[in-house]
């Protein structure tokens, strides 16, 4: 279950299921990235709360996953950063993020329609799986705040090439009216599912609409951005 924190007074959200790591998602409250402001104090305050430089981010909407090295703190063309010790953050407009843990570490990940088209969420377990010996049941994933099926009208190229990632078309999915919608977070969720990950938190908050706790470049088209975060 997700539930709310607070970093210098400012909240964020963090999943229970988590628990054996330093993770969160930040808010409007608490933005670290903007292409508008400076942004750097609110980095200040997240590093000084894990006592460490945080390492980020170049996406490119692939499936590329960057192993976080010391000393190094950028990354470009990666979608998924790979944590063992230290401490990353990434931004988020509407896309979903997918936080692992693995007891010998953490990741996270990029997932907008074309990562998730990638099957980004699968390509990160195999990278787990492969790289560390470790059994799926032991793999736990929060999956962040996102925007939400109703808000989330695609074309039917988009719809198709999604609906091709999954058996289980039930969940993420909807046609009315002729327009196609659907619900990335659950479609990430059933990628998980069908390649053996039992362990998955879903974050009920939605980017776009409902209490505009987060920032959506799809609704706003603003140049901030909210953040997830972890430490190892």
């Amino acid at each position: 279950m997700f539930y709310a924190d607070y970093i210098d007074g400012k909240k964020v959200f963090k999943s229970d299921l988590l628990s054996d790591v330093e993770h969160f998602f930040t808010t409007r409250e608490l933005c670290l990235f903007s292409k508008d402001e400076d942004m750097s104090a609110n980095r200040k305050a997240v590093e000084d709360y894990l006592g460490m430089r945080m390492a980020t981010n170049q996406p490119v909407h692939g499936v590329d996953i960057a192993k976080v090295e010391r000393g190094k703190y950028f990354y470009e063309k990666a979608d998924g950063l790979l944590v063992e010790e230290g401490a990353a953050f990434m931004n988020f407009g509407d896309c979903t993020p997918l936080v692992f843990s693995f007891g010998k570490g953490a990741m996270i990940a990029h997932a907008g329609w074309r990562g998730t088209v990638q099957m980004m969420a699968k390509v990160a377990v195999k990278k787990i799986c492969d790289e560390y010996g470790v059994k799926k049941q032991d793999i736990k994933v929060a999956i962040g705040p996102a925007i939400c099926f109703n808000c989330y009208e695609v074309g039917q190229d988009v719809y198709d090439a999604l609906s091709a990632t999954v058996s289980e078309k039930g969940q993420g999915f909807a046609q009315k009216d002729g327009k196609y919608f659907v619900g990335l977070k659950e479609i990430n969720k059933n990628q998980l599912i069908e390649c053996g990950i039992t362990q998955i938190d879903v974050c009920p908050y939605c980017t776009a609409c409902g209490e505009k706790i987060f920032y959506s470049y799809r609704y706003e088209k603003t140049g901030y951005r909210h953040s997830a975060v972890v430490k190892v």
